[in-house]
C-alpha cells in the first residue's frame, strides 16, 4: 500500500492525539465504573514552582507491614504489588497483597501500585494517586489540616484515580 506523501504530516500530528486520548478515556473509564471508596490521608508539599498548586497525598495504605497482612513477601523496589481493600471503620483498609491481581470477596477492592521501596517487612507503596491538583493560593490552606481524607474511584482492573479530597469530611469544591 503506498502512503500519499501529503498525508504524512497529519499522520504524526495524529499519533500523539490518539495517545493522548487513549490515556484520558483510561482515566474516564475508571472514573465511571470504578467502586468508589474513602482513604485516609495526610497532604505534604503543597506547592511545584512548575505544575502550580497541589496537595502531595501521603495514604495509611502506602505503608504496609508485611508481618501483619496476609499474602506475598519479600519484595523489593520497582515491582508490581497488588491490594485488596476493605472498609474498616470510615475508611478502606489493605487486607492482603500479593504480585498478582488477587481474588476478591464482593465487599472488597483491589487497587495496583509499585513498590517505592521495601526494608525488612515494611513496604512503602505508591498508588499512583498520590498528587491532587488544586486552585492557585490552596495548597497551603490545606497543608495544614490534620483531618484530612481522599475520595477516591477503582476499576476491576485495579487503577485508581483521585475524585475529590475532603477536609473535616466536607468536599472541597472550587
Amino acid at each position: 500500500m503506498k502512503v500519499n506523501k501529503k498525508y504524512i504530516p497529519l499522520l504524526f500530528g495524529f499519533l500523539p492525539a490518539a495517545v493522548i486520548l487513549a490515556f484520558l478515556l483510561s482515566k474516564l473509564y475508571t472514573a465511571e465504573t470504578g467502586q468508589e471508596i474513602l482513604l485516609k490521608t495526610a497532604p505534604v508539599d503543597p506547592r511545584d514552582l512548575f505544575r502550580g498548586d497541589y496537595v502531595n497525598l501521603r495514604y495509611d495504605i502506602s505503608t504496609v507491614k508485611l508481618g501483619e497482612v496476609p499474602g506475598d513477601d519479600n519484595f523489593t523496589s520497582n515491582d508490581a504489588i497488588y491490594a485488596a481493600l476493605s472498609k474498616k471503620g470510615g475508611f478502606w483498609q489493605v487486607d492482603s497483597v500479593s504480585r498478582s491481581k488477587p481474588g476478591l470477596s464482593s465487599d472488597q477492592v483491589c487497587m495496583k501500585g509499585k513498590v517505592a521501596s521495601a526494608f525488612n517487612d515494611i513496604v512503602r507503596v505508591e498508588w499512583g494517586i498520590e498528587s491532587y491538583f488544586v486552585p492557585e493560593g490552596e495548597g497551603r490552606p490545606i497543608e495544614v489540616e490534620r483531618n484530612i481524607s481522599v475520595r477516591v474511584s477503582v476499576d476491576n482492573l485495579c487503577r485508581a484515580i483521585v475524585k475529590g479530597l475532603l477536609v473535616n469530611g466536607e468536599e472541597l469544591t472550587w
